[in-house]
């Protein structure tokens, strides 16, 4: 039989409990076999309710077809129940305790399963503990009153434990299951249901529980009859299950997505129902006198509302606090939406007027997205969204706001920024747009354009800054994209010329824009070449050739010296070991950035270059300033133990420039002590101070170089200071590896005479 088929059976049982309880009021017969009809009239609902049910588990798609399931069992064991029932009245034989308890029990545990097994919204964990703090307050009630009415009566009824206890017992604990499921069923509402279908079935559950209380009160007073009104309650609900799920099988899907007027009202109608027992509980127990076990219950219940109103206030709170942040944040990013950007940015800016200071507004546009988006589809263009909102947001100051401003647009907030710290900004946060986004399989590049406006000085309110910083990005992508603009021209004249050598020093390596060029260090008292030190140099096709002076803080301040520090390490190694064929024994200087020389691996790096192009250790010496030893001198000596462990030297640079002390210096690692330009282009003035050094290191077992020699005084009055090594314009300038060794092979002779000749003292 089909669910079309059975689209009698509503109205039929409809008519036929009309027709029942017409002939519960007018007054059942009176007879011998008035019981028997009256038992086996409550019988059809029970069966014809459990066919309709079960072709609906077994039919619909819509309806949750296990609940369904349950609940045809369910009907079917109270009909069979019913039926049991009969049976042993008609026999004359007692039906209590016999098979039929069996069903009518197995019945209320197929109903309560049912209703558990529906399935119901995640919730948080408060909103969760407040559904159930409800559900156990009204079961408690309930039980209560099943304590006043049959349990304590039947403990007292039968003082040795027999099979009809267990199963007087049984019934009203099954009913306080079904009382649970209920109270749930009614305050967390199912998922793939509908309203009325839920609200026919608490009132199924609540005939059966409300019909059983009754009836456990009339057999304790001793008033039952079969025949009574109270049996309409049995039938009743059987009809109101089956009615539920014959309208659930008749339910479209856009119905449950209706959402009709009054519906706020309707979800807060159980929880009413709730306090509203809640109260009408206490009104009831506070004047009259109560045994312990109803003591306990009265205690528990107002415990239980207590904790329910304390959770409920909480919940209230965390729900406020989402509602909050839902507004105020981007769904897609999790950043600020543009609400309430105007708003705060005015009230920064008023600020920000109050004490003279500025307020930096960086408006981001990302290049290339609708690109991104036509061609990998839309949700690979969320993820783009996503990732480089987080990239923004990890590369601004503590104090900062991203938002996002619309489909591919952000709009940054700087308080208390003047132009230098947002220019640092907007030049990482386009560093950081820059970097690869793998999503997926795809490894996709990315690049923004972004205009700085500053308030108030390039506008007076919120409005006017975000069109200026808006209008300064549209020039920033006609300058050719992945760069950024101040609103005033006159500020992209003071902070551009550093912006762009960064962005152009970025790729310089990969471009081959780098080279290193070599200045030789002589021995002042042979004219030996001893060595060369490696300079790096860049050539720019754009800002042509940039001076280290220029590029090299640049290089350091953005992070870029990791990189390029061993690109030059390995690059001089290699030049050096090329050049042993005519200069053997020469080795080469390299300096150290500071960062490059605190990295945990920098050793390692160290030794990796040289095992690679197979260097001897000894003919490399690594030149450090005393700054960066001086930052950590713990870390400084380790790193330099482990240096001088793998035979590599290492010398001092601009030594005197700096504060380290005489018990700092002896507890170094280090071989050579290079002086200070500063100190030799002066050396008549310092003379005093560059003896002492040379006497310093010489008292330390150290090689003495100075910097900077541009004539030949300066050679003579260092040889009669003392200093072993030279370096300078005097001898040579830096040049390219080749040109550098030629030189100094074709000179070698000529300075060999020199260096013989030249008196000690020369004025």
């Amino acid at each position: 039989m089909s669910l079309r088929g059975l689209t009698w059976t509503p109205p039929f049982l409809a008519v036929y409990l009309v027709c029942y309880a017409a002939w519960l009021l007018l007054g059942a017969p009176s007879g011998t076999y008035a019981p028997l009809l009256a038992n086996l009239l409550i019988v059809p609902p029970s069966l014809l309710g459990a066919l309709v049910v079960w072709q609906v588990a077994r039919r619909s798609k819509m309806s949750p077809f296990r609940t369904w399931r349950w609940f045809s069992y369910g009907l079917l064991f109270y009909g069979l129940g019913l039926v049991v029932y009969t049976i042993y009245n008609a026999l004359g034989q007692s039906p209590f305790p016999s098979l039929a308890d069996l069903a009518y029990l197995a019945a209320l545990l197929c109903f309560s399963v049912g209703l558990f097994a529906l399935k119901r919204e995640r919730l948080g964990l408060l909103h969760t503990l407040s559904f159930l703090t409800d559900a156990a307050l009204v079961t408690l009630v309930l039980g209560d009153l099943l304590w006043q009415i049959s349990i304590r009566d039947t403990l007292n009824e039968y003082a040795q434990p027999s099979l009809a206890l267990w199963a007087s017992l049984a019934y009203p604990v099954m009913d306080l299951l079904l009382c649970a499921a209920t109270v749930t069923l009614a305050l967390w509402r199912p998922l793939g249901i509908q309203r009325r279908v839920v609200a026919l079935l608490a009132a199924g559950m609540l005939s059966y529980l409300g019909t059983d209380v009754v009836y456990y009160d009339m057999l304790a007073r001793e008033t039952y009859a079969p025949g009574a009104l109270i049996d309409f309650g049995w039938p009743l609900g059987a009809f109101l299950i089956a009615w539920a799920a014959y309208l659930s099988s008749q339910a479209q899907a856009h119905s449950l997505l209706h959402h009709p007027s009054g519906e706020r009202w309707k979800r807060l109608l159980p929880h009413y129902a709730v306090l509203t027992v809640f109260v009408a509980y206490l009104g009831t127990h506070l004047r009259a006198p109560l045994d312990v076990p109803q003591q306990v219950v009265l205690w528990l219940v107002v415990a239980l509302f207590v904790l329910r109103q304390f959770l409920v206030l909480t919940d209230n709170q965390h729900l406020q606090v989402r509602l909050t942040h839902r507004a105020e944040h981007d769904p897609l990013t999790g950043v600020r939406n543009r609400h309430d950007l105007e708003g705060g940015l005015q009230r920064q800016i008023d600020e920000a007027r109050t004490w003279n200071g500025t307020v930096a507004v960086l408006f981001v546009d990302l290049d290339r997205m609708k690109l991104i988006n036509d061609t990998f589809g839309h949700p690979v263009g969320d993820q783009i969204l996503r990732a480089v909102a987080e990239r923004l947001a990890a590369q601004l100051p503590p104090n900062a706001v991203i938002s996002r401003f619309g489909g591919d647009e952000f709009v940054a907030v700087l308080p208390n920024a003047a132009a230098p710290q947002a220019a640092q900004v907007a030049q990482a946060l386009l560093d950081a747009v820059g970097q690869p986004f793998q999503i997926g399989p795809e490894m996709l590049n990315l690049t923004a354009s972004i205009g700085v406006a500053l308030a108030p000085d390039d506008a007076s309110d919120a409005a006017e800054a975000i069109g200026h910083a808006d209008a300064a990005m549209y020039r920033a992508k006609q300058a050719g994209k992945g760069t950024w603009r101040f609103a005033s021209e006159q500020l992209n004249g003071l902070h551009m010329p550093q912006a762009q050598m960064e962005v152009l020093l970025r790729g310089a390596l990969e471009r081959g824009e780098l080279s290193m060029h070599f200045q030789p260090l002589l021995d002042l008292g042979s004219g030996r070449v001893r060595s060369f030190e490696a300079l790096m140099r860049w050539v720019s096709p754009l800002l042509g050739s940039v001076s280290p002076a220029d590029f090299i803080p640049v290089a350091e301040a953005r992070e870029m010296m990791g990189s390029l520090g061993q690109w030059a390490l390995r690059e001089s190694i290699r030049q050096m070991c090329a050049w042993q064929t005519e200069l053997p024994g020469v080795s080469v200087a390299v300096n150290v950035s500071a960062m490059r020389f605190a990295h945990p691996d920098f050793v390692a790096d160290v030794c990796a270059a040289l095992a690679d192009h197979g260097a001897l250790p000894q003919l490399l010496t690594l030149e450090v300033t005393e700054s960066a030893v001086l930052a950590d001198v713990k870390q400084a000596r380790h790193q330099l133990m482990e240096l001088r462990a793998l035979g590599v030297r290492v010398a001092l640079d601009d030594f005197g420039t700096g504060y380290s002390s005489l018990g700092q210096l002896r507890s170094l690692p280090v071989d050579v002590l290079k002086i200070d330009r500063v100190f030799i282009q002066d050396s008549q003035t310092d003379g005093a101070f560059i003896e002492a050094m040379v006497a310093l290191g010489h008292s330390l077992d150290l090689m003495v170089v100075a910097e900077g020699i541009e004539d030949a005084c300066t050679v003579a009055r260092l040889r009669q200071l003392g200093c072993d090594l030279g370096q300078g314009f005097y001898f040579a300038r830096p040049q390219p590896a080749d040109e550098a060794v030629a030189a100094m092979v074709q000179a070698q002779g000529s300075l060999l005479s020199e260096f013989q000749w030249q008196p000690d003292g020369v004025e």
